[in-house]
């Protein structure tokens, strides 16, 4: 599919010779920290030294004192907490870190992960009675609870109170709980609103700090954790974010968690490398698993535990569910995408909604974001049982999913998220009312140009530019993720050396220019082989450029966003 490429205007241009000169950098760095919102000297050196001195305090979050004040009644009283979080690697890691913190603070902490095939999403009524089993008089929600009306009074009834720490954006309302610590909230001072549900959980442990000190160590230790739901959570890593991952990655590459250790070993992450690459595809995917599938507890077991050994075990049993959670996925994309293929006109649409009672609804959301990066359209995935509907979105770059979905609340039973992804509930004979109000509240914001897959340039450079000088800097500016995407380099009038395919449909190519020669990589982009054959030679290449290290030998190497010919 042909891309467009979005290229810096002159005055970015204008900007990046100043910051050159000013930094003694090259022109094509100094274009790279332009185009990731570096417009200063100042800027540049807290871009590239993330400091936790940059960290907002936690007293500016909404909510804040009344939580703490029930936390530290809880800690004077010697009573039981419960915590109760999402089954997702963002929940997993957000009750872990509020369990490590409020234990050291001398609490009694249980926990409970709802089951997704059973539960749903949030706080539920089995989990408010294993918290009343547990004997706890307090409820501490992470990374869910801003929407969960009816539960919290539910938990109410039942004679327990509710603390809710969240990061969704929250509705019309918010429930009548004791605290509502959400950033997101329309009253909210607090100066960044993107934390992950971790995150938010790491701010009130924080503020909690300045009271027990055991807490303020507990906090600090558990600093991987919190880059690893921040990270596989997909939230924008800037800012706080950003700063966060960076320090919670020092912290995971010499961690003493048995949990984190097992799951780099099994995974082939080397700890003193890991990065948040190694996160998103590597360590999230194998946590997340138990949850997709299943009981998400043996995730947080695997976190928690001192055993080595039962570490081992747990890790390689998430191993195993990841490998079945891959298998599934593939199944329901093929289906998905048969079913698209067969009974919509993509073409003809700005968004795709499809549903089907034979998926399992914890692959549906992986999928999803498949789709909507295949074919760029807001996608909606839903699985049907028992006349109910239950589903998962993904939203493409600028558009915003959960407003769209509030357009259709209507339709809905349930639905809660982010501009990115959600989760939606509906009963299943307003399936295709659903579709069409979708179809109706993405067309009104969405034209047919922004539905063309669009490639962000950084820089264009010439091939004489890229050097492992550049490559060097760049790593400057890890963590890599969402909002803080790796450059993306443009160079035209390539002339095209070699190309073939490999593997499973990947591209390979050597390409030229001047004196100056490189390889090149593109994953899945077989297809292009044609067209670049044919084009007379010459092309031009979007690429992330990267070391590539091959039996001892490094050498620079292009990963290529988008290739195409280019006439003489």
């Amino acid at each position: 599919m042909r891309r467009i490429w979005n290229i810096p205007d002159e005055s970015a241009t204008e900007r990046a010779t100043l910051l050159a000169g000013e930094l003694d950098v090259p022109l094509s760095f100094a274009k790279v920290l332009v185009s990731h919102g570096v417009a200063s000297e100042s800027d540049a050196r807290s871009y590239l030294t993330p400091d936790r001195e940059t960290l907002h305090d936690p007293q500016l979050l909404p909510d804040i004192e009344p939580a703490l004040d029930r936390i530290r009644t809880a800690v004077a009283g010697g009573e039981k907490v419960f915590v109760c979080g999402d089954y997702d690697v963002d929940g997993i890691t957000s009750i872990v870190l509020i369990k490590r913190c409020l234990e050291a603070a001398g609490l009694d902490v249980g926990f409970y992960i709802p089951n997704r095939l059973v539960d749903g999403y949030g706080l539920s009524e089995n989990g408010i009675v294993a918290a009343k089993d547990y004997g706890a008089k307090l409820i501490i929600t992470v990374d869910s609870g801003v929407t969960g009306h009816e539960a919290i009074e539910a938990a109410k009834r039942a004679g327990l109170d509710v603390l809710v720490t969240d990061h969704h954006e929250p509705q019309d309302s918010l429930p009548d709980a004791l605290a509502v610590v959400d950033p997101k909230r329309h009253d909210s001072k607090y100066p960044f609103k993107d934390l992950a549900g971790v995150g938010v959980a790491y701010k009130v442990m924080e503020a909690l700090a300045r009271d027990y000190r055991d807490v303020a160590y507990s906090v600090e230790e558990n600093l991987d954790l919190v880059a690893v739901g921040t990270v596989a959570d997909i939230v924008p890593l800037v800012s706080e974010n950003r700063v966060l991952t960076s320090l919670g990655l020092e912290r995971l590459r010499t961690t003493t968690n048995p949990g984190l250790r097992a799951l780099m070993e099994v995974a082939g992450v080397e700890p003193a490398s890991a990065r948040a690459t190694h996160i998103g595809f590597a360590l999230g995917p194998r946590l997340n698993a138990a949850g997709r599938l299943g009981d998400a507890k043996i995730g947080v077991e695997l976190l928690t535990t001192v055993d080595g050994a039962k570490a081992e075990q747990i890790a390689k049993k998430l191993d195993r569910e990841n490998k079945k959670r891959r298998a599934l996925e593939q199944d329901v994309l093929k289906d998905a995408t048969d079913s698209l293929e067969s009974t919509l006109d993509v073409d003809s649409r700005r968004s795709i909604v499809l549903w089907s009672r034979g998926w399992h609804p914890g692959v549906i959301g992986i999928v999803a974001s498949r789709i909507a990066k295949q074919y760029n359209r807001p996608t909606v995935l839903l699985s049907i049982t028992d006349g109910m509907s239950k589903g998962s979105g993904r939203s493409i770059p600028g558009f915003d999913l959960h407003a769209a979905l509030s357009k259709c609340r209507g339709c809905l039973v349930s639905f809660g998220g982010h501009r990115h992804a959600a989760g939606v509930s509906l009963p299943e004979g307003r399936l295709e009312e659903f579709r069409d109000c979708v179809e109706e509240a993405v067309s009104s914001v969405l034209t047919p140009e922004d539905l063309i897959p669009v490639v962000d340039i950084d820089a264009e450079i010439t091939l004489a530019e890229c050097d492992f000088d550049l490559v060097n800097m760049m790593k400057g500016m890890r963590p890599f993720g969402s909002g803080n995407p790796e450059p993306i380099f443009g160079t035209r009038r390539l002339k095209l050396i070699a190309a073939k395919t490999v593997g499973n449909g990947h591209l390979k190519m050597t390409v030229a220019q001047g004196d100056a020669h490189i390889d090149a990589i593109g994953f899945g982009m077989a297809e292009a082989l044609d067209e670049l054959r044919s084009s007379g030679g010459m092309v031009a290449a979007a690429y992330v450029l990267e070391e590539n290290t091959w039996h001892g030998r490094t050498e620079l190497q292009m990963r290529l966003k988008d290739v195409h010919a280019e006439d003489y």
